[in-house]
């Protein structure tokens, strides 16, 4: 009986210790495979924007800026409080 049951607890532990062996294979894997689907992901925004740009370009004619020029200009105005407690 002893022998049996000796027998079943090696077999127990040989399949935790796989089990536990193919959790860290399978960490492992995804850490090297994250940079590689981190690139593809880059790869597929950045056609997007240009997909994005000359989308634009064909509706507007030009590529348009956020700003009215190519250069900043402060804003000559200033927000000053209404009422002005001592």
């Amino acid at each position: 009986m002893a022998g049996i049951m000796t027998f079943g607890f090696y077999k127990v532990g040989k399949g935790i210790r796989e089990q536990n062996e193919l959790a860290r294979e399978k960490m492992w894997s995804r850490i090297y495979l994250i940079p590689l689907l981190q690139a593809e992901e880059d790869r597929d925004l950045v056609r997007k924007h240009y997909a994005d740009l000359a989308r634009e370009k064909a509706l507007l004619g030009t590529e348009t800026s956020a700003y009215y020029g190519d250069r900043f200009v402060r804003p000559t105005f200033a927000v000053t409080p209404q009422h002005v407690t001592k």
